[in-house]
């Protein structure tokens, strides 16, 4: 994990008590001195005084061990302030505009050289899963922050990861939202293994994840989503290269309806997805990605509209950052309680773009802005017909 400002000081603060409390350490302690001193985090005052007192004798090395587990420590988050503007036949006035904030702050620790641990607060209007966004109202009031995530991941062996609690999204993930919003950190179990075959990195994923628990004694099985993940990682010419496919098998309460939007008519959503991405040099560097969703076990009246599909190309020019992609999610493709909460209001039954546009002004702070034109088709008539939104967004990392 890129280690931030904040988990620099930290150190640098520790790192004064440590060199007086243990000189054998002193090459080691100089040459981080050293880093800290290049970097502005000491001042030349500050480094000398350091450096005269690790080379002092000091009887307290078994302290020291003891407050080592700080140095393991680290800190980061980010904030982000957004105003949106969303017009379309489902806004009473055809015209709504609001500002937001998104902030997070999480403390991550290698407990062990190969156990780490997390824990992430994060800002949100409600307990919703597909938004950490707090819109700015009712008059001033305090914002409330949420456990975002809560894990702890261990690798037994080389390669293998063993993951549990609420965590990052463990598979490939194109950040599209065509199944997955981007903010959903899933709650459960989950592994990840990697190993390389024959010039090719390959990941399998797999995993049972709760999403919801039912106290009464008489039913046997809670609502779940399990799923599995095949990913191959590779090089031809100058192109890397991701191919793969996933099964997202969602599962309710003895065999009950699958809990799904509830404009939604199928009660089974077993998705099967097939997606490729490739990264290649043609002067600039240029992404093309691609997925495509079929619902297997879709059902109902509407039980054939069970596809959606994407593609999309980015670049990078400079501090310039631009994406493309086009999407179409017809109407039971997806679980609509979990795709994209923005792009067409989050509904399914839809199509449209989505441009994408940011510029880094300086090292951990960028502004951007994203575009989408959507339209919804299979609806009742307030919600069809077109969606636009129009977010600019200033992010601020540390």
């Amino acid at each position: 994990m890129k280690q931030t400002k904040l988990s620099v000081a930290i150190k640098a603060t520790l790192l004064g008590a440590s060199i007086v409390l243990a000189p054998a350490s002193f090459a080691a302690d100089k040459e981080l001195l050293d880093i800290l001193k290049a970097n502005g985090s000491l001042s030349q005052a500050q480094y000398d005084q350091l450096i005269q007192k690790a080379d002092q004798p000091s009887e307290s090395s078994e302290l020291l061990k003891k407050m080592a587990w700080a140095g393991k420590i680290k800190v980061s988050g980010d904030l982000r302030l957004r105003q949106e503007n969303n017009k379309g036949s489902s806004t009473k006035d055809g015209n709504k505009d609001r500002q937001r904030i998104r902030a997070r702050i999480g403390v991550y620790a290698d407990i062990a050289d190969n156990v780490q641990a997390g824990v992430r607060f994060a800002t949100g209007s409600s307990s919703s899963a597909t938004s950490t966004n707090q819109t700015l109202e009712n008059d001033f009031e305090e914002k409330e922050l949420w456990i975002d995530l809560a894990y702890i991941n261990w690798q037994p062996i080389d390669g293998l990861e063993l993951i549990g609690g609420k965590f990052k999204q463990p598979w490939h993930n194109f950040k599209t939202g065509l199944i997955w919003d981007g903010d959903i950190n899933p709650e459960g179990a989950a592994l990840r293994y990697t190993t390389h075959l024959a010039g090719t990195d390959l990941v399998v994923s797999a995993g049972h994840l709760v999403r919801s628990e039912d106290s009464n004694d008489t039913v046997s099985e809670d609502a779940k989503v399990t799923f599995g993940q095949l990913a191959a990682h590779f090089k031809i010419a100058n192109a890397n290269t991701i191919l793969g496919f996933s099964v997202f098998d969602f599962d309710a309460r003895n065999g009950e309806s699958t809990m799904a939007a509830s404009y939604q008519d199928s009660e089974q959503f077993k998705l099967t997805e097939v997606f490729a991405e490739t990264n290649i040099e043609l002067g600039l560097p240029v992404k093309l990605y691609g997925q495509y969703v079929i619902n297997n076990d879709a059902d109902g009246v509407n039980d054939g509209e069970d596809t959606a599909w994407l593609l999309g190309a980015g670049t990078k020019l400079g501090k310039w950052k631009m994406s493309y992609d086009y999407r179409e999610t017809e109407l039971n493709a997806v679980n609509g309680l979990f795709n994209d909460s923005d792009f067409a209001g989050g509904n399914t039954g839809s199509e449209g773009s989505r441009w994408k546009l940011a510029y880094e002004i300086s090292k951990n702070f960028s502004v951007g802005t994203t575009y989408l034109d959507s339209e919804v088709k299979r609806l009742n008539a307030a919600s069809k017909g077109d969606q636009d939104t129009w977010q600019i967004d200033l992010v601020a990392k540390f």
